[in-house]
């Protein structure tokens, strides 16, 4: 048992409790000094011993929003600051999702040392790594702290709101808090510091350009388009008063100055924190924290700053140790000294170094500050930065070699020592790599000493390269320190420095290449070529979740750069850009649309009508309600196997930790309940176990529940809980594995058929055969799956789900429960992002926490983490294609004959994989013949992810086409132009063509981009260049929108005191701006101002039998819905209104209740038509960049031209474009889901390796136009959809990054025709570019 704490000065009487009892003691000797001491408790007799400090504080104190806290041992040492502000229910702005400083919600602003200014500083950082103890002395400000739509907004909210920056709005407060953040340390930011900050929080929504606009109207150097007037510092203080939280009026500056300095005499004090598992202490001087680790040094303990290693590596998690103890107050290990040499104190932040190097980038005595400075930019994201200090990453190295720690390569490639201190005050220097074999327990890092120079012939590069350019890490990593002599040939002056980063945990040094190199000219290209053939054989890549061949490949491709750059003399024209990297430049963009003020509001571009409240952090979420007393939380266990049988389960100890209440299994489903999660309404009576019974399916399978009295506590519980398994099998977890067993779901789909496509095929002039692939896509929506669940006083249950699809959640919850469907109520007013994978997949989170409160009584909380949900939850599902086709000679397409074989999962219950509605494209073809083969895997059964099927379909068509352009060497262009459907020819799904108008679209677009001239600028800049070569894809886009089944309640009611209008459609706002839109129809319709207007939350009792919300179709259905109920009220209002001389509105309500008309009105959308509604006819291209030696690549430009008829609100329409393509990209380049092959469980369920874009993904021009004077006659109001079309045009950036691999193949001899599936990762594009070491030359 840890030692308890006695402090002799917090209280007048000194007193202590007993750990076991906690009955509370006053010690008999009166004043101790400092000691340990041992005593018995007078209530329960348990011997236990105590410590008695002087002049120690047992608690900490800090601030949020100006109002003081003081917390101590009600909270467990583990606590993170994000969980005290969320579970007390006050703060909720601040959201949580993946709670390992990945995703980035969570982002506050506290402040912080500056050690450079010498002065504390606000600095963005990520509340859940962020320990509640380590915030001691800390003044800390949320969302909530800057403005509200009630007391007035702050300028940044302001110009969110007014660039529509928010669309779910999830992640809008953190992003707000980021730039917040910026402003207090860089008032006067350029454009580039804003794109470097901006990589901590993820937005599946936007696409990021609306919140990057808003965020550069505070820069100096913003386009004039986004130029506002320089805010005053001033300004960027809250609009809330910090110690009343009403308006601020300024009169608390004098109080809040003595309230400062009596805080700071209360934090030079230190800390000891006694809590029921672990002791928190924090030394406030360098004597203190050597003492602590002299009496703690063999005990379980850890040093803590900010935690973030936490993120990267779980099991290093405050509540697995005894002892924590806090650094962040030893002042002195903040020094910075540079006479006679560089030393920096152990605290200073990963921020703090890229200050200084950033500082002293010219000083030609430290010619590694500007490589060093550039580097630590892209380590982690902004609020990490914030919060690590060096030395806590080197520990993180120490403690797991495999880490591919950036602090240490760079920090070793100058040869820097570690000053190292142990409890006794003994000091050693240590070089890096001793210090890795150095036992540190009882010891710290308390500063490094880095080298000067004297001379001007060192060259000192660094690298990282990722799966992305922000917050990733590495896939290798590496530095190199040459001295050389340029007029030698550059010659090697003495033994050169070759780290490699990511190959191997035991071997960062190459020593056996240095040692060749020593003494030799660089520049000799038999030297060059001896250099890589030894360190070819030097590299042997460790066994890691990244391909170990592509890691060799890949840091033998940065030796060649590194060699490329600092002898660039020596290199030809053409090879002299491969020592360079890919240079990025700000983003810019353009969004063109037209409007019609005469039909205002409706297709008048808005934000959202309740922007205000999302950017200010008011609105809530399913996880952001309080709940009714005596709330659970409830976490699910997974089986960690993807094929066999349940064996035992053992709760026991889970069950033994406090505040845990029940485990629930398969059979504590209640009587008259079913143990299946599958609405047998929906699915004809499918079924899919909620609880497994025994049969493990796939691993992440849910098969108990753990409920507790909070969600952490859940959590630790749950992973206590022990399974085993019998009958395990290897599981079947790829497309290739399941065609190679022959492991197909019976009865697949009829084959579609067209014509004669084998006979067509066979006649044909050519032929060509292939095959494509593309893989899966978690949905990455920023609020994971949650449900609240409250039983009802009379039997029923009330369920707050965050859900697409509300009649499904109310079928789920009563047949598990046994309950009547009329029992149940089920409501949502907003979700944090759907994308899909809220249509049914809540139904098994919603059917789980319903489980939990019913058999319990009581009201239950279920909100996943984003690694529960990746592992339970059902993905997009994977494809493969082959094919055969027949065409002519001037590549018109003549015969298709397609075999999809796709990747369902274990049971073909949601969905059979067919995607041939979508598989033309926009391309005519006369015979077709389309077989899909679902494919049984030991996977989650695949569900539908924004523009489901369509995607994959488009995709392939876009290869096919390729592909016949390759063979007949054709410009893929003309080929495609020959192929475009015209009026009146017949889809794949036979319907007539109607307004058909694809090539004009795509002339328009080729002379709108200047296609040609590009085309021709591309081929001479690869003429020019070998190591960097561009690519540019057109691809045309027809995309049928269909609105079968698209049945939507909508209410409409008139308030009769003031006129007032309340909207409750069946649709779901998940930030595509449906009650925006729904209010503008209803203004325009009833011709009455829209701020008259609301539109209440959805639930199953006003939206009754409402299917899911999705497909694109939701907003424009329920806006028909909107049209028809104000048609039916105008109708009953006619005879009154016609007795009245031209009333106002006003008027008109009041007299129709006067005369009893019913002002309530319900009208449900029932389409019937069950093929396409109608068609969308857009055109995209895309330019790429590509890196060939590293596969890295970027986008020059985007530029789209899009049908969205005539938009009612074309600023919506405009983001749920912008966004939908974004997201895209993802599939298509970087979102890659990992397998072990040997369990079936999903390797990646994280931020860690699970890539979605960030900012720096976007292209750097990025241009949306809207195609005007396109009414559609066959849409609500003239309008067409958004965001899927959009979404499946994002196979142009593969294809673009696909024709730049081509250009560079071409270059190596190989100009075969080869697929690209997706996602094209860096990986897949430089292996693809079939470069060899010996290409690696100083050219001709």
């Amino acid at each position: 048992m840890p030692p308890v704490g006695i402090n002799l000065k917090a209280h007048d009487t000194p007193q202590l409790s007993c750990p076991l009892c906690s009955a509370s003691h006053v010690p008999l000797q009166g004043s101790l000094t400092n000691g340990v001491y041992a005593c018995t408790c007078e209530s329960c007799g348990h011997f236990f011993k105590f410590k008695a400090v002087q002049n120690v504080r047992t608690s900490a104190a800090f601030s949020v929003n100006g109002k003081k806290y003081t917390v101590g041992n009600e909270y467990p040492p583990s606590t993170t600051l994000n969980t005290f502000l969320r579970r007390n229910g006050f703060l909720k702005g601040t959201k949580g999702m993946c709670y390992e400083g990945g995703c980035g919600v969570c982002l506050v602003t506290v402040t912080l040392y500056a050690p450079i200014l010498m002065q504390q500083m606000h600095y963005t950082v990520n509340s859940c790594l962020l320990e509640l103890f380590a915030c001691d002395g800390m003044e800390i400000t949320t969302i909530e702290g800057l403005g509200d739509p009630r007391h007035g907004l702050h300028p940044i909210q302001e110009q969110m709101v007014k660039h529509d920056g928010e669309q779910c709005g999830y992640c809008t407060s953190s992003m707000v808090m980021n730039m917040y953040g910026l402003l207090k340390t860089n008032p006067k930011p350029t454009v580039s510091d804003v794109e470097d900050q901006f990589d901590a929080t993820v937005c599946r929504c936007t696409g990021y350009r609306p919140i990057l606009d808003a965020m550069k109207s505070f820069c100096v150097d913003a386009p004039p388009h986004l130029k506002r007037a320089v805010v005053d510092i001033e300004d960027l203080d809250a609009k809330l008063c910090k110690k009343t939280g009403n308006a601020c009026t300024g009169h608390c500056h004098g109080d809040a100055a003595t309230n400062s300095d009596s805080c700071e005499n209360q934090m030079s004090r230190p800390v000891h924190i006694v809590g029921s598992t672990a002791q928190w202490l924090k030394p406030t001087s360098l004597e203190e924290l050597l003492s602590l680790l002299k009496t703690h040094g063999q005990d379980n303990y850890r040093l803590v700053f900010g935690n973030t290693g936490f993120g990267v590596y779980p099991k290093y998690s405050a509540a697995n140790y005894d002892i924590l103890i806090d650094t962040r107050h030893v002042m002195t290990m903040y020094g910075i000294d540079f006479d006679p040499v560089i030393v920096l104190g152990g605290n200073l932040s990963l921020h703090n170094l890229w200050e200084l190097f950033d500082k002293t980038k010219t000083d030609p005595s430290i010619p590694y500050a500007r490589a060093f400075s550039e580097h630590i930019k892209y380590i982690a994201s902004s609020g990490i930065r914030n919060m690590a200090c060096w030395a806590g990453n080197l520990m993180l190295k120490h403690l797991e070699p495999s880490f591919p720690s950036d602090i240490f390569l760079l920090l070793e490639s100058v040869g820097t020592k570690l000053i190292i201190l142990d409890g006794n005050g003994n000091r050693s220097e240590v070089t890096m790599t001793d210090f890795l074999k150095l036992d540190m327990k009882g010891k710290v890092i308390v500063a490094m000493a880095l080298p000067t120079y004297d001379t001007k012939d060192i060259y000192i590069r660094t690298y990282k390269r990722g799966l992305r350019l922000q917050q990733c890490v590495a896939y290798v990593n590496a530095a190199f320190n040459f001295q050389l002599d340029p007029k030698l040939n550059y010659k090697v002056k003495s033994k050169p420095t070759i780290l490699l980063g990511g190959i191997s945990a035991s071997k960062i040094h190459f020593t056996a290449t240095e040692n060749y190199l020593t003494g030799k000219a660089l520049g000799d290209p038999q030297v060059l070529k001896g250099a890589l053939k030894i360190l070819e054989e030097e590299i042997k890549p460790e066994p890691g979740f990244f391909n170990p061949y592509y890691r060799k490949s890949l840091a033998l491709s940065l030796f060649y750069k590194y060699v490329l750059d600092v002898c660039k003399v020596r290199a030809s024209a053409a090879y002299v850009s491969g020592g360079t990297g890919l240079t990025r430049t700000p983003i810019v963009g353009t969004q063109d649309y037209g409007t019609k003020p005469e039909e205002y509001p409706l297709t008048q571009p808005m934000p959202k009508t309740i922007a205000p409240y999302l950017t200010s952090g008011v609105s809530q979420y399913v996880d952001d309600v309080v709940g009714p007393p005596g709330l659970l939380f409830a976490v699910p266990v997974l089986s960690t196997i993807g094929s066999g049988n349940l064996d035992t389960i053992d709760a026991s100890q889970a069950l033994e930790m406090p505040g845990v209440v029940a485990f629930l299994k398969a059979s504590d489903i209640p009587s008259g309940g079913v143990n299946n999660w599958r609405p047998i309404g929906l699915f004809n009576g499918g079924v899919e176990e909620l609880l497994s019974s025994g049969p493990i399916n796939y691993a992440g399978q849910p098969i108990g529940i753990i409920v507790a009295d909070n969600k952490e506590t859940a959590n630790a519980a749950a992973a206590k809980v022990k399974v085993t398994y019998k009958n395990v099998k290897k599981p079947i977890v790829t497309i290739e594995d399941a065609i190679k067993q022959k492991s197909f779901h019976p009865n697949p789909p009829q084959p579609w058929a067209i014509g004669d496509a084998k006979k067509a095929i066979a006649g044909a002039p050519h032929q060509i055969t292939g095959q494509i692939k593309c893989g899966e896509q978690y949905h990455f929506h920023m609020e994971t799956q949650s449900c609240l669940c409250a039983p009802t006083d009379d039997g029923g249950m009330e369920v707050l789900a965050s859900t697409q699809w509300l009649d499904g959640v109310l079928e789920v919850v009563a047949q598990v429960l046994g309950l009547q469907q009329s029992q149940v109520t089920v409501e949502n007013k907003r979700l944090g992002g759907g994308f899909g994978g809220k249509i049914t997949q809540n139904f098994l989170v919603s059917g789980l926490c319903a489980l939990a409160s019913g058999c319990l009584g009581l009201p239950v909380k279920m909100h996943l983490d984003i690694h529960t949900n990746m592992k339970m939850c059902a993905l997009r599902m994977a494809y493969l294609l082959g094919y055969q086709i027949g065409f002519d000679d001037n590549g018109k397409l003549l015969g298709i004959n397609a075999d999809v074989y796709s990747d369902i999962g274990f049971s073909t219950i949601e969905s059979t994989g067919a995607i041939f509605s979508w598989l033309d494209n926009a391309y005519f073809c006369p015979n077709w013949l389309v077989t899909t083969h679902p494919l049984k895997t030991n996977k989650a059964l695949a569900t539908a992810c924004r523009a489901p099927g369509s995607t994959p379909a488009i995709f392939f068509m876009e290869s096919m086409i390729e592909h016949v352009a390759r063979y007949l060497n054709k410009d893929e262009v003309a080929v495609r132009q020959a192929n475009l459907y015209v009026n009146g020819q017949k889809t794949i799904t036979l319907r007539t063509l109607q307004y058909c108008n694809l090539k004009d679209v795509v002339q328009k677009h080729m002379t709108d981009v200047n296609y040609k001239q590009r085309q021709a600028d591309i081929a001479q800049f690869n003429k020019n260049n070998r190591w960097k070569k561009r690519g540019l894809a057109l691809m045309p886009n027809m995309f049928g929108i269909s609105w079968s089944g698209g049945t939507y309640t909508t209410q409409l009611m008139v308030y009769h005191g003031d006129g007032s209008v309340a909207i409750a459609h069946g649709g779901i706002d998940m930030g595509q701006g449906i009650n925006t839109k729904v209010m503008q129809v209803c203004a325009f319709e009833l011709k009455i101002p829209m701020d008259k207007i609301r539109v209440k939350k959805s639930s199953t009792v006003n939206n009754a039998n409402s299917t899911t919300s999705g497909g694109s179709i939701t907003s424009e259905l329920a806006c028909q819905g909107v049209i028809e109920a104000c048609a039916i009220l105008q109708k009953r209002m006619a005879p009154v209104k016609a007795a009245m001389h031209d009333p106002s509105w006003e008027e008109l309500v009041k007299k129709c209740f006067e005369s009893e008309i019913d002002m309530t009105v319900s009208y449900m959308t029932a389409p019937k038509n069950l093929n396409f509604q109608y068609m969308t006819f857009s055109a995209a291209s895309i330019e790429a960049e590509i890196d060939v030696l590293t596969g890295q690549y970027q986008f020059r430009q985007m530029d789209m031209l899009y049908d969205c008829g005539e938009s009612m609100n074309p600023e919506l329409d405009m983001g749920q474009a912008e966004g939908g393509f974004i997201m895209g990209m993802g599939y298509h380049l970087t979102e890659e889901v990992v397998y072990d092959t040997n369990t079936g469980e999903i390797i990646n369920a994280g931020t860690w390796n699970y890539k979605p874009p960030m900012p720096k993904d976007l292209p750097m021009k990025f241009n949306f136009k809207f195609q005007r004077n396109r009414p559609n006659p066959l849409g609500v109001l003239r309008s067409k959809a958004v965001a899927e079309p959009a979404l499946t045009m994002a196979s142009g950036a593969l294809l673009a990054v696909k024709h730049a691999i081509e250009a560079a193949r071409a270059d190596a001899g190989h100009k075969e025709y080869f697929a690209l599936d997706a996602p094209a990762t860096p990986e897949k594009v430089q292996l693809l570019c079939m470069s060899s070491t010996d290409d690696f030359t100083y050219g001709k």
